[in-house]
């Protein structure tokens, strides 16, 4: 990650990585689909606002798609001019975040442009590398693109980043600090997460019995935290439990950035385990949406 000039990458596009195999690599067909989570989706409460930010989940959109789309909904057709697209970096290490230096991330409904201003105006800061490289594989933000392209209105832009795990969380402070500005009244946040990750694969298996019950409390207890605006204490029950949410670094960097009361609901929650009967592997998914009275 040593280019620090954005629209310079090698190829100047993203993606996509994960199309074929987590969701169809046909446009038609993956149009369809999109179009069949959406309305098939679970019925989202009343909002008297467009959500200012989303946590949305990243697997493949026979596990998670109904879930991510009970939030994604919410956007039909909204005039949103910029996405800050926040997500984990599951296959590279470093402190902080990455943007990438690619002009745009393409999906087969097309490519969406990278807001390259925004991502210069970052481009100095020590907390944030910028390259392509940690984009390369990775699915946590790819997995959002294509519901936020059949939903919002053409012609807005993606600023995309990806947060690492590890670290001090001085660095993840610093990266919500320098975003908050950026927040304004036509850009949306999506937080690409999901929740906890149980079973011997994962090297998680807290409890061995009642285990889908168990699991949604443990769950619980993070969603509502997160609902709280309680961005210490979500750290904390994390640390404590040792839940295995992956996008909880990109979680606790949304939760920096709000600098003012969130309205906020969990507007669907499914496992894995639930869809497959299988409890010896499970991952949780939940979709939750954050409204503001006033941006930025």
């Amino acid at each position: 990650m040593t280019d620090r000039t954005p629209g310079a990458g090698s190829s100047g596009r993203l993606g996509p990585t994960v199309a074929g195999r987590w969701y169809p690599a046909n446009r038609r067909e993956l149009e369809l689909q999109i179009d069949s989570l959406i309305e098939s989706s679970a019925s989202s409460p009343a909002i008297d606002t467009p959500p200012g930010a989303i946590i949305a989940p990243h697997a493949g959109y026979i596990y998670s798609g109904s879930v991510a789309a009970s939030a994604f909904r919410l956007l039909r057709n909204e005039p949103v001019a910029t996405v800050i697209l926040i997500g984990p970096s599951h296959y590279s290490a470093f402190e902080g975040a990455a943007l990438p230096a690619a002009s745009s991330y393409a999906t087969p409904l097309g490519e969406v442009p990278l807001a390259l201003e925004p991502i210069r105006q970052l481009a100095d800061r020590p907390e944030i590398h910028i390259g392509d490289r940690p984009f390369s594989s990775e699915h946590s933000l790819e997995a959002e693109i294509p519901f936020l392209q059949r939903m919002l209105r053409p012609g807005w832009q993606l600023l995309p980043l990806l947060i690492g795990t590890g670290g001090r969380d001085e660095a993840r402070r610093a990266v919500a600090h320098a975003l908050r500005p950026l927040w304004g009244r036509d850009t949306l946040v999506v937080v690409s997460s999901d929740f906890t990750h149980y079973g011997h694969s994962f090297g998680y298996v807290p409890f061995e019995d009642r285990i889908a019950e168990r699991l949604e409390t443990l769950d619980m207890g993070a969603v509502r935290l997160i609902l709280a605006g309680d961005g210490e204490g979500f750290a904390a029950y994390v640390s404590r439990t040792g839940a295995t949410i992956c996008g909880q670094a990109a979680i606790r960097v949304l939760l920096g950035m709000s600098r003012s009361t969130t309205d906020a609901s969990m507007v669907a929650y499914d496992t894995s385990g639930r869809l497959t009967g299988n409890w010896e592997h499970s991952v949780s998914y939940a979709s939750l949406v954050f409204q503001r009275a006033s941006r930025a």
